[in-house]
C-alpha cells in the first residue's frame, strides 16, 4: 500500500551509504599518489558471490612490494521459497603479502565493511544497515602472467541497526528497534583476478 508523508520516504543516501562513501573516497584518495607507481592493478570478481546470484566487482591496487588496497562492491536481489532479499555491500581492505612476489601467496588483511539490506524470511522482515571491521586471511594461486585465483576468509565485529518485525502481525516500526554489535563472518571468497597493469 502506498503511504504518503515525508517521513515515509526513504532517503536516497542512508547513513551506511555515507559511511561507505567516505571510507572509499578517503582510501582511494590516499592511494592515488601511490598507485601512480604501482606495477599491478587487478580486476576481480568473487565466484562464491555469483553462486548466490550476487553480482560483484573489485579492484586491487599494489601500493608497494608487500601492501595492496582492495576495494569490493556487491549487489543482491534474490527470491527463493520463503526468502526475499535485497542488499548492497562494500568492502575496503588493506592487505599485507608475505611473499617477495606481490599479490601471490599468503596475505593478512584489515577489512572495513558496510551494507544496506532488506530481507524477508519466514514472514519476518529485517530492514536496516550494518558496518564493521575485522581481519582477513587468504592465499593467491598464480595461474599465469595476468591471471590468479584467490581464496579468502574474514571475520570481525559488525554493528546492526535494523527494523525487525513480523509482517503478518505487526506494522513496520518508525525507527530501528534492533541495534547491536555481533561477531560475524565478513568475507568468504574464491576470486578470479585479472591484472591489467
Amino acid at each position: 500500500m502506498f503511504k504518503t508523508g515525508l517521513k515515509n520516504i526513504r532517503p536516497i543516501m542512508t547513513r551506511t551509504h555515507r559511511i561507505l562513501a567516505t571510507i572509499l573516497l578517503t582510501m582511494s584518495l590516499a592511494a592515488i599518489g601511490t598507485t601512480a607507481h604501482a606495477q599491478r592493478i587487478g580486476l576481480k570478481t568473487n565466484v562464491l558471490y555469483w553462486a548466490t546470484a550476487t553480482p560483484n566487482f573489485g579492484l586491487e591496487f599494489r601500493l608497494n612490494r608487500h601492501i595492496t588496497l582492495d576495494l569490493d562492491a556487491a549487489y543482491n536481489r534474490l527470491k527463493v521459497s520463503d526468502l526475499n532479499s535485497r542488499g548492497e555491500m562494500g568492502n575496503v581492505e588493506m592487505r599485507y603479502w608475505f611473499s617477495a612476489r606481490p599479490q601471490a601467496g599468503h596475505f593478512m588483511g584489515i577489512i572495513g565493511t558496510a551494507a544496506n539490506y532488506n530481507i524477508l524470511l519466514n514472514d519476518t522482515r529485517h530492514t536496516g544497515d550494518a558496518f564493521g571491521g575485522g581481519l582477513t586471511y587468504g592465499y593467491s594461486f598464480v595461474l599465469g602472467k595476468r591471471w590468479s585465483l584467490e581464496t579468502s576468509i574474514g571475520a570481525g565485529a559488525l554493528h546492526l541497526r535494523e527494523k525487525r518485525y513480523d509482517e503478518t502481525k505487526e506494522t513496520a516500526p518508525e525507527t530501528p528497534n534492533r541495534r547491536q554489535w555481533v561477531f560475524a563472518p565478513l568475507k568468504a571468497g574464491v576470486t578470479l583476478v585479472y591484472f591489467i597493469k
